[in-house]
């Protein structure tokens, strides 16, 4: 295996997008931006023994390594309410990582993009004697002055998310489809105040929210969409099914503010097959955020989710 047999098995692999004109196989790409577009630009990582392994229980297939590593960086494109236009790659990768398994991952990179039709515009390819590394770039476009915040929300807006939330190390954090589709009825309806997506849990996503829109929430805790991994995860007594839902993170749905007005609209023309549900409100900053159990007793929101950096959470995302 050599880096350039790997380039040239990569550049023959990679999709294009109408608007890269000049892609692989030279020192930059060319993308010929259009007028009355913004960009938004995202670069993310995945690390081995961080947000996958490729042995042992729940070891990744390579193809679900290349795939998460673009489908992260296109949430967040998602969340922002813009289209997928380019990625470009640099992967780092060991002696012992076979050619076989370098184009399987690169496969999983590039139908990702096909999925949501970007290209692969360019990247890099590195040795390294440490855990095999995807960085990704992403280019997305939008109407000019139309991208989704965290800032928005105000007292008396709805919360709404799409699909079900916990479990998601069962195997969905390998395979999670980036709600780009959904962003983009979302737009259409012209019902979003603020959104983001959620990476690392609910209830800490909620909170940059609510930060940065100066807001205080309340979280219905019966409201939430559980998924069937997380009541999995409980009947095997690993972990509650709350603290899954509220902090397991790698859902990658969306969450974000509606008006109270545009509420009733949006569950009366949701049209997506990805289920959306509303579980909470927001409220004036000083009330805080807020769970309401079902016996209707009223707690702080809890303290739970994944920070980069933390001492506890130092080493494998998947303890």
């Amino acid at each position: 295996m050599s880096e350039s047999s790997l380039l040239k098995a990569f550049r023959e692999r990679a999709p294009g997008h109408p608007w890269v004109s000049i892609g692989p196989g030279h020192d930059a790409a060319v993308i010929e931006w259009k007028a009355d577009n913004d960009a938004a630009f995202k670069i993310d990582s995945v690390v081995e023994g961080v947000h996958f392994v490729l042995n042992g229980e729940g070891a990744a297939a390579p193809e679900q390594v290349g795939w998460k590593a673009v489908a992260r960086a296109m949430s967040d494109i998602a969340a922002v309410g813009f289209e997928p236009v380019a990625v470009a790659a640099a992967v780092a990768i060991r002696s012992d990582i076979t050619e076989d398994f370098a184009l399987r991952m690169f496969d999983g990179l590039a139908d990702c993009c096909r999925r949501f039709g970007c290209a692969v515009a360019g990247g890099d390819i590195s040795a390294t004697g440490g855990p095999v590394t995807v960085a990704v770039s992403a280019v997305g476009r939008g109407p000019r002055g139309g991208a989704f915040l965290r800032k928005g929300a105000t007292p008396g807006d709805a919360l709404f998310v799409t699909g079900e939330l916990g479990g998601s190390l069962a195997g969905r954090h390998l395979s999670f489809v980036p709600r780009i589709a959904e962003a983009r009825r979302l737009r259409s309806l012209g019902v979003v105040r603020a959104m983001t997506d959620i990476s690392d849990g609910l209830a800490a996503d909620l909170r940059h929210i609510c930060d940065e829109s100066g807001v205080g929430a309340v979280v219905e805790e019966a409201a939430l969409p559980v998924s069937a991994d997380a009541y999995a995860q409980a009947l095997r007594g690993k972990r509650p099914v709350m603290e899954c839902v509220l902090g397991d993170g790698e859902d990658y749905e969306l969450l974000f503010a509606v008006s109270g007005r545009d509420a009733a609209k949006l569950t009366k023309e949701w049209d997506m097959p990805v289920r959306l549900t509303r579980i909470g409100w927001f409220v004036a900053r000083e009330k805080g955020i807020l769970l309401c159990r079902p016996d209707g007793t009223v707690t702080p929101m809890p303290t739970v989710g994944y920070e980069h950096l933390r001492r506890s959470d130092m080493g494998d995302r998947r303890k």
